[in-house]
């Protein structure tokens, strides 16, 4: 049986990444997807979504985990506790390959959390998965997940549409991750 308490928990400078618990909806998520500036890259409608959205969307998270063994991370501070965001590794069906995504709550933005926790997340997929490269799919207006791509060491590889706007696949190979990869703690 699948127990979010089995989920990696992965501690960085500054966040923790965990599984997902119930608290987070009000803790931080609903509102971080009510933004209507947050939301419009994270949703395929480009709108803000309500809190019953929301919850659908921690359950499709938490489902994505037990069925894949792997998925999106609840990111919080370590000073705080508080709900940051979420960051790690999704592959729907049919998507564009095995991508690394991240999203934050606005007031957390230009901290360089969302570099801190997807640069964790991707070294824990290269860690436990044989794949030659991961990939992410960003909006073609997203500027600074455009800008977080490439600090990563991330590089276009096609454009898309993805419901029906305009997309960039980001893409970088494992030897290249592993050439700039830091040892993270695990708990």
């Amino acid at each position: 049986m699948f127990d979010l308490r089995d989920l990696p928990r992965i501690e960085t400078e500054r966040l923790v990444l965990r599984g997902w618990r119930e608290e987070d909806l009000d803790g931080g998520f609903a509102a971080m997807m009510a933004e209507s500036e947050v939301a419009r890259f994270l949703t395929g409608d480009q709108r803000a979504k309500s809190r019953a959205e929301a919850w659908r969307d921690m359950a499709l998270f938490v489902g994505h985990w037990a069925l894949r063994g792997y998925g999106l991370f609840a990111v919080e501070e370590k000073g705080s506790g508080a709900f940051v965001g979420r960051v790690g590794a999704w592959q729907p069906e049919c998507w564009v390959g095995f991508e690394l995504g991240w999203g934050l709550r606005r007031e957390f933005w230009g901290k360089g959390y969302a570099f801190e926790a997807a640069r964790a997340a991707g070294d824990w997929v290269f860690a436990n998965f044989p794949l030659r490269e991961i990939v992410s799919l960003i909006h073609a207006q997203n500027t600074p997940s455009q800008k977080l791509a490439e600090r990563l060491g991330m590089r276009i590889r096609a454009s898309t549409l993805h419901a029906g706007t305009p997309h960039h696949i980001w893409e970088i190979s494992r030897a290249d991750w592993l050439k700039t990869s830091q040892p993270r703690a695990m708990a």
